[in-house]
């Protein structure tokens, strides 16, 4: 059971200002609220989902909410379709937040709103107002020629860059000139020098100097835009949010960010840096990747329920992994339910890991089994199909978009298959969806013998008996057709002993236009009558017109 931790807060060095425990902290109200706050300058790739998908997960275990806060103060990187790739990503691996721009909610303003940080300027502003009254911030009139400066000197000493501190001590009859001048500046905050200690939910503790190692850092830009560090202060603690699960690349951004909570008198949500994702070639992920973007494992029919299971089984979190568990995840229905019972904040990895594109297909496969055995799961199957075929295989016949020809293909393609577009995209089963096509004509041998065959098989599927209505029975189709090819050998004066393929070769053929492919006993069974005959009537007219 998780316990309830004690926060401790001490606002004058040398006391540490904060410390927060690993497992759980709760605010004054008592109240678990968490924020997935992801900036819309790229798609959601899959280290973006897995931070929402922990952030939901512990909210939803604690009874919390989740936020989702747009941040997109970053003007020159903004791309405008990205709030809309965000938001749908959450929507489509159904883990959408309580609160959001997604959605408009009676309370939303009680809750935080507005959710875009752009909508938010007059708050940063008046917060950035307080620091300046306060002394505890100050604006920089460095100009972009100083900076390089700083920075070709830093380079050529092979230091970190560190701003000087200059503009900190301008008078303030100074600042009242160069603004009055119109001079453009920035207002940075006024870091002190000394130890940030806090103990991170997932990396244990951590001690930096943020004074020591980068000087006063800035707020508010010229443009008037908050940075990233401004920003998310004021909204975490406007939107009282008291936990931050967030990514490894900004915990040395964290100590920053409490003495901004000492500066301002607030309280600090605890923090836990989830670790970072790496490709399977050791390089860090990025946005720029299209084949780890969200939606694109949904294009490439990747089931969501496979995206959430393979992030925690990678990142930890679950007392149990799917990865190695057979028991774990047995009902499709039930995924997310099981995952949420199973989370566990303490059990997060802290050591970074690296995507398997093969257990990635394992789970896949995994869960395509999984809904081919839920009834509603199953007719969502068929009806994704359907439509990955009209859009995709243009023409199709109606045919083969009919649920009674489109179920059984995915039953029988559950061990096949790694995903649902593998039926389409893949050579193997292309003879599922379209009628006998140009072969080589050669390989036949006698085309008389091949007509023959066809309308032996065209009198046996297409006769009105029961016995031969329901095509499931393997065995009894291997053995009509077995004593049709020796009615074939006697009519064809034993033509089967002429080069060419055997009589099972050319069934196989009449029906798919391949010789080589699955059995031919399931190629039939897989078509079923209809398309048998249907089938049978097109290679008849195929090879007399040859």
């Amino acid at each position: 059971m998780t316990m309830i931790m004690q926060f401790f807060y001490r606002r004058r060095p040398p006391i540490q200002p904060l410390h927060l425990t690993r497992r759980l902290l709760l605010t004054s109200g008592g109240e678990v609220r968490v924020r997935f706050a992801p900036s819309p300058t790229g798609k959601l790739h899959l280290g973006g989902l897995r931070t929402a998908l922990y952030n939901y997960l512990f909210a939803k275990k604690h009874n919390g909410l989740f936020l989702l806060r747009i941040e997109d103060t970053d003007q020159e990187r903004l791309k405008r379709d990205s709030v809309d790739n965000i938001v749908e990503s959450l929507r489509w691996t159904g883990i959408e937040a309580d609160y959001g721009p997604h959605r408009k909610r009676e309370d939303d303003a009680e809750q935080g709103a507005p959710w875009l940080q752009s909508q938010r300027l007059h708050l940063y502003a008046k917060y950035a107002e307080q620091l300046l009254a306060q002394g505890k911030a100050y604006k920089c009139f460095c100009d972009e020629t100083r900076l390089n400066l700083l920075r070709r000197n830093a380079q050529r000493n092979q230091e970190k860059l560190k701003y000087d501190g200059k503009c900190r001590h301008l008078t303030p009859d100074a600042v009242r000139k160069y603004v009055s001048e119109g001079r453009k500046y920035v207002i940075r905050f006024k870091l002190p020098d000394r130890d940030v200690t806090y103990e991170d939910m997932i990396g244990g503790k951590h001690t930096s100097n943020p004074g020591a190692q980068e000087g006063d850092f800035i707020l508010v830009k010229s443009d008037h835009y908050p940075t990233y560090h401004f920003a998310n202060v004021v909204d975490d603690h406007l939107m009282r949010i008291s936990h931050v699960m967030r990514g490894q690349e900004w915990q040395l951004s964290t100590a920053k960010h409490i003495l901004l909570y000492e500066a301002f008198g607030w309280r600090a949500p605890a923090y836990g840096h989830l670790p970072l994702i790496f490709n399977a070639d050791g390089t860090k992920i990025s946005k720029r990747q299209n084949d780890i973007d969200v939606l694109a494992f949904r294009e490439r029919t990747f089931m969501p329920e496979t995206l959430l299971a393979y992030l925690c089984s990678i990142g930890g979190g679950l007392k149990r992994n799917a990865l190695d568990d057979s028991s774990f995840l047995t009902e499709f229905k039930s995924v997310r339910q099981e995952l949420l019972a199973e989370f566990d904040e303490s059990l997060i990895n802290s050591k970074p890991c690296k995507l398997d594109s093969n257990l990635l297909a394992h789970l896949n496969r995994r869960m395509l089994k999984l809904a081919l055995g839920d009834t509603d799961a199953k007719a969502a199957l068929v009806a994704q199909l359907r439509e990955l075929l009209m859009r995709r295989n243009k023409p199709i016949n109606e045919m083969y978009l009919r649920d009674d020809y489109l179920a059984p293909i995915l039953e029988w393609s559950h061990d096949r298959v790694v995903k649902l577009d593998d039926l389409i995209v893949n050579d193997e089963f292309k003879f599922l969806w379209q009628d006998i096509s140009d072969g080589n004509q050669d390989m036949l041998g006698d085309k008389l013998k091949v007509v023959e065959l066809i309308d032996l098989m065209h009198a046996h599927f297409s006769a009105n008996n029961s016995d031969i209505e329901d095509l499931n029975d393997l065995e009894k189709i291997k053995k009509d057709l077995s004593a049709l090819f020796k009615k074939l050998t006697k009519s064809s004066n034993n033509n089967e002993e002429k080069k060419g393929p055997n009589n099972w070769q050319l069934v196989r053929f009449i029906f798919t236009g391949n010789i080589q492919g699955p059995p031919v006993a399931e190629i039939i069974k897989l078509l079923g009558k209809r398309t048998v005959v249907y089938r049978l009537n097109l290679a008849r007219n195929y090879f007399l017109l040859k």
